[in-house]
């Protein structure tokens, strides 16, 4: 009996270690979080996005946290430009056209992509917990930055479309000419 005791502790024991020394990551504690991460700002000419990373590497930390912050503006850029232009067609008249939802849908996604050249990481703060660094980053973009990248998807969409159906126009009118040649000719 001893001797299946002794033959038995060191697997129990190594289980034991296991579940109550293992652990998880370190959990960040609720008062050290910053305000402005679980509120972010609000206000009437800046879109607003928190995020918040935890690395080994501090840099890479600052980085994924930038990244998910930026993100935030994005998806809230997005909604709010798809917003805007689709009060912009019902202003318009042209809420029921699917085509002109589509290209709502296209530019909104377009200003997403490329409108966060102006986006400013405004607020950071780096916690440690234990050998990782947790990072929270507030991203802010100006609002008169959006409307005028809005204005300029808008625009280069309805150069290109003008472009496309006038090229359009163009061959369609050489089609007609060369079959006014081919009878001239006969």
């Amino acid at each position: 009996m001893l001797k299946k005791l002794i033959l038995a502790a060191p697997p129990l024991t190594l289980v034991a270690f296991l579940f109550n020394c293992g652990g998880g990551r370190p959990v960040a504690d609720v008062e050290e979080i910053p305000e402005w991460y679980l509120n972010p700002p609000v206000a009437e000419d800046a879109i607003y996005g928190s995020g918040d990373a935890v690395k080994q590497s501090l840099a890479l930390a600052k980085e994924a946290a930038d990244a998910r912050a930026r993100d935030a503006v994005a998806r809230a850029i997005e909604v709010k430009v798809s917003n805007m232009l689709k009060n912009f067609m019902q202003e318009s008249g042209l809420a029921e056209d699917a085509e002109a939802l589509e290209f709502t849908e296209s530019v909104s996604k377009q200003v997403a992509n490329t409108v966060l050249r102006g986006c400013k990481i405004t607020k950071r703060t780096v916690k440690t917990e234990g050998r990782l660094y947790h990072v929270y980053s507030l991203a802010e973009y100006n609002l008169n930055s959006l409307i005028q990248e809005t204005l300029d998807q808008a625009r280069r969409h309805k150069a290109l479309y003008n472009e496309a159906k006038a090229r359009l126009g163009f061959e369609e009118l050489e089609k007609e000419i060369q079959k006014l040649e081919a009878i001239g000719n006969e």
